[in-house]
């Protein structure tokens, strides 16, 4: 009897188990390369705020529009200038027998060359007279603001200025020196005044500011005029008094070629 062929079994048919498994694979494959476009579509700003009120379009409930985020404001230390109000916040500096404080006048005009300067586009800083930010201060330039006693001598009229002397910097000077120039001659034109050399005085030349402030700031010190002689002009035309205030520091800040122009009546 010949011997039997052993019989082979038939190969299994595919499960359905094992279909099941491969169509999970395709179809998560799909929807990964899907939500992939998505994402991509956005901006990388937008990224961020990516919340699920944005994916619930396909729900039918309504898209919210997020929030807009402004950036924080960062003052620019390149335009700032910085205006000393004296005896703002210390003391009423020189006074009048009728009580007119040169503190008030001082103050003023410091508020309108604060105005002028802010419109040119700079940002401004108002200094009480020992105001703490003084130490180390840095700006493209200060200026202090004075006036001069109440005497009615006709001799005494007339306005002055006196720069930081560059002690830890000599650039310091120079630049101040140019801010003087600057100031001197915009002044007279502005207001009419002349030059008073006769009475700048050590409160001047040895103002406490400049030892304050960082060496490499220029800084002048102006007394706009006298209380006494010259009174109608800073009480009763501030703005005149300002502009010309503003004016010399914007011919320092801007190198405007520095002319004597004639005074205003």
């Amino acid at each position: 009897m010949p011997a039997s062929r052993p019989t082979r079994s038939a190969p299994p048919a595919a499960t359905p188990e094992r279909e099941s498994v491969l169509s999970l694979i395709l179809r998560g494959l799909f929807w990964s390369a899907l939500i992939a476009l998505v994402l991509i579509s956005w901006s990388p700003g937008e990224l961020g705020s990516v919340s699920l009120s944005r994916l619930a379009w396909w729900r039918g409930a309504p898209q919210v529009t997020p929030e807009a985020l402004l950036p924080t404001f960062t003052p620019d230390l390149n335009r700032r200038v910085g205006i000393i109000s004296g005896h703002w916040k210390n003391d009423s500096g020189a006074t009048c027998p009728d009580g007119l404080e040169e503190m008030k006048v001082n103050h003023n005009i410091a508020l309108r060359v604060q105005e002028i300067l802010r419109q040119a586009g700079y940002q401004v800083d108002m200094l009480a007279e020992f105001d703490p930010r003084l130490k180390g201060y840095r700006a493209l330039a200060v200026v202090s603001i004075h006036a001069d006693v109440c005497q009615p001598d006709p001799r005494l009229t007339g306005f002055k200025t006196a720069p930081a002397k560059g002690v830890n910097d000599p650039a310091q000077l120079e630049n101040s020196l140019h801010l003087k120039r600057c100031l001197d001659a915009r002044y007279a034109a502005a207001t009419g005044l002349s030059y008073h050399p006769h009475s700048v005085s050590r409160h001047m030349t040895e103002y406490h500011a400049f030892n304050e402030i960082a060496a490499t700031t220029p800084a002048v010190i102006i007394e706009t005029g006298f209380l006494g002689s010259d009174r109608d002009l800073l009480v009763n035309h501030p703005d005149r008094v300002a502009a010309g205030i503003a004016q010399g520091i914007l011919c320092y800040l801007r190198n405007e070629p520095i002319t004597v122009g004639t005074p205003q009546p």
